[in-house]
């Protein structure tokens, strides 16, 4: 069986990087969010209230800008071209 190499073929390997995007959204992220909820928990049965409030901010905050760099990897192409528009 013959099995052409990437160099003998001209071009290099193909990555999805749609698929790794997405096996990530679908399992990295619940387990981090279930990592920092246990925290929260963690630190609320000790009384903490106030640090628990502060990482709960933090960690919206953080989601709020994942969510802005996702929107401009989406919508990248339509932002430059709308801001960039000649006529």
């Amino acid at each position: 069986m013959f099995i052409p190499s990437p160099a003998a073929s001209g071009t290099g390997p193909d990555i999805n990087s749609d698929g790794i995007v997405e096996w990530g959204v679908q399992n990295l992220v619940p387990i981090i969010l279930l990592v920092v909820g246990l925290a929260i928990i963690a630190g609320a049965r000790k009384g903490q209230m106030s640090q628990n409030a502060l990482t709960l901010t933090n960690v919206l905050l953080g989601c709020v800008v994942i969510a802005g760099a996702a929107m401009f990897y989406g919508f990248g192409d339509d932002i430059a071209s709308f801001v960039f528009a000649q006529g």
